[in-house]
C-alpha cells in the first residue's frame, strides 16, 4: 500500500486544478537569482488586431534588484510574458548535450532546471530616476548597448510585474505576488540528481548524432539558415494564450527535437506536453502557438573562448533568432512518434521519458503546422521565410551532391 507521502506526491503531479503548496518565498528566492543569474528570454505578446495568436521575440534586459529593464527600438506599451530558462546560463559545454546545471544534470524540461514565466506591462520608463537606473543597468550588463546607433531611437523600457510562475522542482509550478518577488533575496535551491560514482557529467551526457559540425549557413541564406537553427536547437520557448491568466500571452520552456540529424530533419519541432502543464492546458482551448529559437542557446554558436554568439549580444541581428508561429498538431502517426522517440534518444539522455512516452502523468507528443516564419540573422530587419521553401528544404549531403555534379556533367557529355 502506498504511503500518504507518495498519495499526496502523486496528486499533485497529476491534477490539473490543484496547486501544488510550496513555499513560496522559496520559488520567489529561485526567481530573483534566475532574473539576475540570466540577461536574455523570450517576450510573447500578441498583435493588436490578433489577440488570439501568440508572438514572440528574443528580449535582452537587466535588472535591479528585481525590477526589470528592456531596451527597445522606439517607443511601446503593451502587456506581455517575459520567459527565461537555466539552459542559457553558464556553463555553455552544456549546450551541447542538452544539459542544464552547473553539474550539467538535468535536460532543459527536467522541472529541476529553473523556469520562469513573468507576466506585465511593458512601457517607457517614467521617470529619469527609472530611466537613468535602467540605462546604467543595461549597459553594465549588456555593454554592446552602448554602441548601437543613436539614430534607431534606442529607449529604456520598464516591466511592471503582475504575474510570476516558476517551476524549479519537482512537484509542478508556483505562482507568487511580485510583492513576494521583490521582498525575497536572490537564492539558488539544488535539486539536481547526484552524479553517479563521481563521473564527469559532462562525458555521461552523449548526444553523438548531430555532433556533425554542419557550418552556419550565410546570413543571406534564409530558408537554409532557418532550418539549420531548428534542428540544432535542443530547446524552445512556447507561446500560447494563457487559461490561467484569462486569454493573457504566455510562454512556457519545453525540449524538442528536429531529427537525429540536420539530413533527417524536416523543419517541424517535435515537443512533449504533459497533461498536467499549463502549457498543454492552453493548447486545448487555443491551439494557436508560436516557437521562439535563439542562436544563443546553440552549442555551435560558441566561439573559441566558449562565449554564445562570438560574444554578441542575444538581440544582436548577427546572433539569429527565428519565430514559428502557427498551429499545434498532436502527432497520431505511429511512425512518426518512433522517429521522434528515437531522436529524443539521441539528443536529450538527460530526460529518457522523453523517449519512452513521456511524463508518468500522461500526455502527448506535438508539432507546429507553420502558417508564418520570420528570421533576424542581419541588419536591416527581420525577414519573412516562404513557409513553402521552408518545408521543401532538403541538406544536400557529400554524396547526394556528387551525385548531382554527375549527373549534370553526364548531361554535358
Amino acid at each position: 500500500m502506498m504511503n500518504s507521502f507518495v498519495i499526496a506526491l502523486i496528486i499533485c503531479l497529476t491534477a490539473i486544478s490543484v496547486e501544488c503548496k510550496k513555499d513560496k518565498s522559496e520559488a520567489a528566492g529561485e526567481a530573483r537569482w534566475l532574473v539576475a543569474q540570466s540577461n536574455w528570454g523570450t517576450m510573447t505578446y500578441t498583435a493588436p488586431d490578433e489577440p488570439t495568436k501568440p508572438l514572440s521575440m528574443i528580449s535582452s534586459y537587466a535588472d535591479e534588484k528585481g525590477k526589470m529593464f528592456f531596451y527597445l527600438m522606439g517607443s511601446h506599451s503593451f502587456d506581455g510574458c517575459l520567459t527565461l530558462s537555466e539552459a542559457e546560463l553558464k556553463p555553455f559545454e552544456n549546450f551541447a548535450g542538452a544539459a542544464c546545471g552547473t553539474n550539467g544534470s538535468s535536460d532543459p524540461e527536467d522541472p529541476r532546471c529553473a523556469k520562469l514565466s513573468v507576466n506585465g506591462k511593458i512601457a517607457p520608463c517614467d521617470s529619469k530616476e527609472s530611466c537613468a537606473l535602467g540605462k546604467a543597468s543595461l549597459f553594465e550588463r549588456h555593454p554592446e548597448m552602448k554602441e548601437w546607433p543613436k539614430g534607431h531611437n534606442f529607449i529604456v523600457h520598464e516591466f511592471t510585474i503582475s504575474d510570476l510562475w516558476m517551476i524549479y522542482s519537482y512537484g509542478g509550478g508556483s505562482v507568487f505576488s511580485p510583492e513576494e518577488f521583490y521582498s525575497t533575496e536572490p537564492k539558488r535551491h539544488t535539486h539536481g540528481k547526484p552524479i553517479e560514482d563521481g563521473k564527469d557529467p559532462m562525458e555521461m551526457m552523449g548526444n553523438t548524432g548531430n555532433l556533425k559540425k554542419d557550418p552556419v549557413p550565410q546570413w543571406d541564406k534564409k530558408v537554409e539558415r532557418a532550418r539549420w537553427i531548428v534542428n540544432k536547437s535542443l530547446w524552445t520557448t512556447i507561446s500560447t494564450i494563457s487559461v490561467h491568466l484569462n486569454g493573457s500571452p504566455w510562454g512556457n520552456i519545453r525540449s524538442v527535437v528536429d531529427g537525429v540529424s540536420l539530413e533527417s530533419s524536416t523543419g517541424k519541432p517535435i515537443f512533449y506536453l504533459p497533461s498536467p502543464d499549463p502549457t498543454n492546458i492552453d493548447v486545448a482551448q487555443n491551439d494557436n502557438i508560436s516557437l521562439q529559437f535563439s542562436e544563443a542557446s546553440l552549442a555551435e554558436r560558441l566561439d573559441d573562448n566558449g562565449n554564445t554568439c562570438d560574444s554578441l549580444d542575444a538581440m544582436d541581428p548577427i546572433c539569429a533568432q527565428l519565430m514559428i508561429s502557427g498551429v499545434a498538431k498532436k502527432i497520431a502517426c505511429p511512425t512518426t512518434l518512433k522517429t521522434a522517440q528515437e531522436a529524443f534518444k539521441e539528443r536529450h539522455p538527460l530526460a529518457p521519458w522523453l523517449a519512452k512516452g513521456g511524463a508518468h502523468t500522461g500526455g502527448n507528443y506535438f508539432t507546429i503546422e507553420p502558417e508564418k516564419i520570420t528570421l533576424l540573422d542581419y541588419y536591416g530587419g527581420a525577414t519573412e521565410v516562404d513557409v513553402q521553401d521552408y518545408l521543401k528544404w532538403e541538406e544536400q549531403s557529400e554524396s547526394s551532391v556528387m551525385t548531382s555534379i554527375n549527373r549534370m556533367l553526364r548531361g554535358f557529355s
